[in-house]
């Protein structure tokens, strides 16, 4: 997909192993300190992840989106993986739940940005928030072993790029290699409709003021809309998706907007140029 941004290395838009948590009370993540100063929460935008494996795997740097709202989506490895959930905040803590999705052939990624979940890769978070923009933390399994360390980075020249769904509306078009362009058009009220790559999947993406932006100074949006009409061999790919995302500038100065997703049963990623 277009990888055209202004931050360099940002492109690879990737994404945490086990760092998208599932809703777990939702704290908001603005920015607030205890009456000593120390942050109790992380502040809303795109950080950059460094995930250390406990089995002795190679590192991995990772580019996650948090909202304002508590949300949370990550993208790795390229065609790798998603990571989609929530954070929650309390007294410099940060708890939270995880669920990994996966291509089911890594080796032939899906050009259209589907991830079809495994249905193994869920753990628990816990960590501890550093600064306002920074944060460690550790996943671990169903029975409680840690698998992995992590540590968080606010990237803050492009989180702090104030946007609005004025600026943000019109057509995006994602590219791919021996694909068809696909095109989806954002509403100024965050209307979304797309008929996404419909030949070959039947799919139609849309939604009625479903693209929100909770702090119009951080570039970070919720999304939720419906995918439908998909055809008999994409049948789980229907229903009702939510996930986070971002707008931002490409290196020519054009609107990027780059968004991850899931159903509960499979996750998508879309990223487009308008």
């Amino acid at each position: 997909m277009l990888r055209r941004t202004l931050y360099p290395g940002f492109a690879a838009i990737t994404l945490c192993t086990s760092l998208i948590l599932s809703a777990c009370g939702g704290s908001s993540s603005s920015t607030t300190t205890t009456s000593g100063g120390a942050p109790t929460t992380l502040k809303a935008g795109l950080y950059e992840a460094k995930i250390l494996y406990v089995n002795g795997a190679p590192p991995k740097a990772a580019t996650t989106y948090l909202s304002p709202t508590g949300n949370f989506a990550a993208v790795f490895g390229g065609s790798a993986g998603l990571t989609l959930g929530n954070l929650a905040f309390a007294n410099m803590r940060i708890s939270g739940t995880s669920h990994d999705y996966r291509q089911l052939d890594p080796g032939q990624p899906d050009p259209k940005g589907f991830f079809e979940d495994k249905g193994a890769e869920q753990g628990v978070i816990t960590g501890t928030i550093t600064s306002q923009g920074s944060a460690t933390f550790s996943t671990a399994d169903a029975s409680g072993q840690v698998n992995t360390n992590v540590t968080l980075q606010r990237i803050n020249s492009l989180s702090d790029l104030g946007i609005s769904l004025g600026t943000a509306s019109g057509t995006y078009v994602s590219r791919e290699e021996g694909q068809p362009d696909v095109s989806l058009t954002v509403d100024g009220n965050g209307s979304l409709y797309s008929e996404y790559y419909k030949q070959a999947t039947g799919c139609v993406l849309q939604g009625t003021e479903t693209v929100s932006i909770p702090d119009t100074s951080i570039n970070v949006f919720n999304i939720t809309y419906t995918m439908s009409n998909c055809n008999n061999d994409n049948v789980n790919r229907n229903g009702e998706y939510s996930g986070v995302g971002f707008f931002g500038p490409t290196q020519d100065q054009r609107m990027q907007m780059v968004f991850a997703a899931d159903n509960g049963t499979v996750a998508m990623r879309f990223d487009g140029v308008k």
